[in-house]
């Protein structure tokens, strides 16, 4: 009960956050779904496999010429590093609020009332959880009102194994930024070097992913980037992929949580 009353107040709190990112999330599903049917109607992807750069060809393989096909255009705002960053930090602000519960004093109110400061640790992790999978719910709600509205049935859709895929995926990169930020947090004073430092974080991580395409010293450190385990090319190429790189993110994840509630019962409040 105590843990829903939580809840309740901070996603009333974070709904000016929200929902308008929810809105982009499916707005933007919608609208390159629009795109990619006009590339289609115009015959103009064969145009566009040759504006793809030659280090993505050779890092990315035979994949890369999905970016250039219905399929691949509607996919590609799955993983479009706008999106991917999008999802990673709203992850990072709903679970980045016990931070801001001690710098702002209400976490001296709350536990005034014997309640053990675990509960606040759950409530911003249930957060992360609906957060993430609101986000991939609006994504998915957004492909498909653009698949029927702009499409046409004879264009090569994704499959809805192959969507499902992806927004596994990228549920879990959300996760797993998610418990990252949860764990930083709880042992940050103020809310905004706890937000800032993890974002900018996952941005560096990313950068680190991308230069791994094209560039050998980068990929000796790429496995750190949860961004490494989010094959989406492969997926949307339909290779069997399995769920192991999912697995590993969500066991980072899992770390990292048990990392935050080890920090914040420890903490000094």
């Amino acid at each position: 009960m105590i843990v829903a009353t939580l809840v309740r107040r901070s996603a009333v709190q974070s709904l000016y956050v929200l929902v308008p990112c929810l809105l982009l999330l499916a707005g933007f599903q919608l609208i390159i779904v629009a795109q990619a049917a006009s590339i289609e109607s115009s015959r103009s992807f064969e145009r566009m496999a040759e504006l793809i750069p030659a280090f993505l060809q050779r890092g990315l393989g035979a994949n890369a010429m999905l970016l250039a096909s219905f399929k691949g255009t509607v996919t590609f705002g799955y993983f479009h590093p706008v999106i991917a960053i999008m999802v990673s930090v709203l992850a990072i602000y709903v679970a980045s609020e016990p931070a801001h519960d001690v710098e702002s004093g209400l976490v001296d109110l709350v536990l005034a009332r014997s309640i053990p400061r675990h509960r606040l640790m759950t409530r911003s992790l249930v957060l992360v959880t609906v957060a993430t999978l609101a986000a991939a719910l609006a994504m998915a709600f957004g492909t498909w009102i653009g698949l029927r509205t702009f499409a046409s049935p004879a264009s090569d859709w994704p499959t809805p194994r192959t969507v499902a895929l992806l927004l596994v995926h990228l549920v879990a990169l959300g996760w797993c930024f998610g418990a990252l930020g949860l764990a930083v947090a709880a042992g940050a004073r103020r809310w905004s070097v706890a937000f800032a430092s993890v974002t900018l974080g996952a941005v560096a991580l990313y950068l680190i992913e991308v230069l791994a395409i094209g560039w050998v010293p980068a990929r000796t450190i790429a496995w750190i980037s949860p961004f490494r385990y989010y094959p989406a090319l492969p997926i949307v190429a339909g290779e069997p992929i399995g769920l192991t790189n999912v697995a590993v993110l969500l066991t980072a994840a899992a770390v990292l949580t048990v990392i935050a509630y080890w920090r914040f019962n420890r903490r000094d409040l």
